[in-house]
């Protein structure tokens, strides 16, 4: 009895030696990949570590690593244009970050970050509401134009009526006069 309970500690101990291995392994596999991240970005091949920053932020978290993976991605989505779209996969990133990773040191820059894109697409928001307004106070304008033509024309209409009952009224006169 004694023999099986050492046997049994001995295999649970070595089946937790195993499973603190498989998690090192997974961690390091996920290190390397962070790793082969940067040097693409460094050799400027962005697709490519996109896609490898994807998958290391799509596959089960590994703290010190898929933080960093989401912040740089997010980091690559910005640059890529300034679409609304592209601000939100950014700002997906970021806020991916800030709530699963509350001790990660890139929490910060991207607090920081995430209000920048939070107060540029606002900015944005504004800007089309503002060219809408734009385009209806030119629309009102040119309305406003064309009415101030047609009083302009019915006012010298009006003057030549004018003076044209003045000559009557003054022939008028003058035949009474006689």
């Amino acid at each position: 009895m004694k023999s099986l309970v050492l046997l049994l500690a001995i295999c649970t101990g070595l089946s937790g030696c195993a499973a603190i291995q498989k998690d090192n392994s997974y961690a390091e596999e996920q290190q390397i990949k962070l790793i082969l991240a940067e040097m693409q970005l460094r050799n400027n091949q962005i697709p490519a570590a996109k896609m490898t920053l994807s998958e290391i932020t799509s596959q089960p978290p590994v703290a010190g690593v898929t933080d960093e993976a989401l912040f740089r991605l997010g980091l690559i989505n910005l640059e890529t244009g300034q679409q609304k779209i592209v601000t939100e996969k950014a700002g997906k990133c970021f806020v991916t970050l800030l709530n699963n990773f509350k001790s990660s040191s890139w929490r910060p820059h991207a607090t920081t970050l995430k209000g920048l894109i939070d107060t540029y697409d606002s900015t944005l928001q504004e800007k089309a509401e503002l060219e809408k307004t734009l385009k209806n106070l030119k629309g009102v304008n040119a309305s406003i134009t064309k009415e101030n033509l047609d009083l302009k024309k019915e006012n010298l209409d009006l003057k030549q009526d004018m003076e044209k009952l003045k000559k009557l009224d003054l022939e008028l006169e003058m035949k009474k006069k006689r």
